[in-house]
């Protein structure tokens, strides 16, 4: 649902107000998507059939919105358990000489756990590959889709963009929940860097999962490498009131902490300065 756009210069509010205003947002949301779930029902009042069938369209989409978020949660809850295991594995190993780091175990192959030979050659190769790789942009999306797909995806973004693409944006993506924020840059690689992240920046970062959500509470903005419309940051963007770009492609690499931006969530743009 398109609403109407609101731009701000986000001060960092009492982490006291936080809480308050992000559940102000959404209930000013819920309001306004009940109305507008109540006027399409009345302009289909007298078209039974379409009606019926926008009732059916709407289930699906609020229902399994929330599906996919709670299975996206439920794959990650065997995680840290996990990680623990493979820790404990790699403790063995560093004992044994075999590795320097218990963390070293995420460099190895499941095969290689229960040989006793020094493995640190074998470690610092692949570690320094994924260094190197780490720091490049992913792409968008793997394999060629078919072109039926590719036209769906696209037509999706171009039909929820609400404002045109200035010839001067410094990122474009996808338009992924509408309004027009101006704040400071805050780059967030992983739930190390959550503690850092404060109240009115905007939350820039590759991807975002299930347990980032407190986040959006407390971020003016979000902008994320990846994704698509039915992205977490999207889904979760929508649902707090905040304007969100996602699948900017390099945002991470380009942007940096503390640079002032404008993100446009209807036009699906990330502009330098306020």
């Amino acid at each position: 649902m398109a609403r109407a756009a609101s731009i701000f210069h986000a001060d960092p509010p009492t982490i006291a107000s936080e809480d308050s205003d992000a559940l102000a947002r959404q209930r000013k949301i819920a309001t306004e998507r009940e109305a507008a779930e109540a006027a399409r029902r009345a302009a289909l009042a007298d078209r039974p059939r379409l009606l019926a069938r926008f009732e059916a369209l709407l289930d699906v989409a609020q229902r399994y919105a929330a599906l996919r978020e709670r299975q996206a949660r439920d794959f990650t809850l065997g995680w840290p358990l996990l990680r623990r295991c493979a820790l404990r594995l790699g403790e063995g190993l560093a004992e044994d000489g075999a590795i320097d780091d218990p963390a070293d175990v995420f460099f190895l192959k499941r095969a290689e756990l229960g040989e006793h030979e020094d493995l640190r050659k074998a470690v610092a190769e692949r570690k320094g590959r994924w260094e190197r790789q780490r720091r490049l942009a992913a792409p968008l999306a793997l394999g060629d889709p078919p072109r039926a797909i590719r036209s769906l995806v696209h037509g999706a973004a171009e039909a929820a963009r609400t404002r045109p693409v200035p010839s001067d944006a410094l990122l474009v993506g996808e338009p992924a929940s509408p309004g027009l924020v101006s704040g400071a840059v805050r780059i967030v690689h992983g739930p190390e860097d959550f503690r850092g992240f404060r109240a009115g920046e905007v939350l820039v970062a590759r991807l975002t999962a299930p347990a980032w959500t407190p986040l959006f509470g407390r971020a003016a903005a979000v902008v994320t490498d990846g994704g698509t419309l039915a992205a977490h940051a999207s889904l979760v963007a929508r649902e707090y009131g905040i304007p969100a770009v996602v699948g900017a492609g390099d945002a991470t690499s380009r942007l940096r902490d503390g640079q002032a931006v404008t993100v446009d969530g209807g036009a699906g743009t990330v502009e330098l300065g306020h």
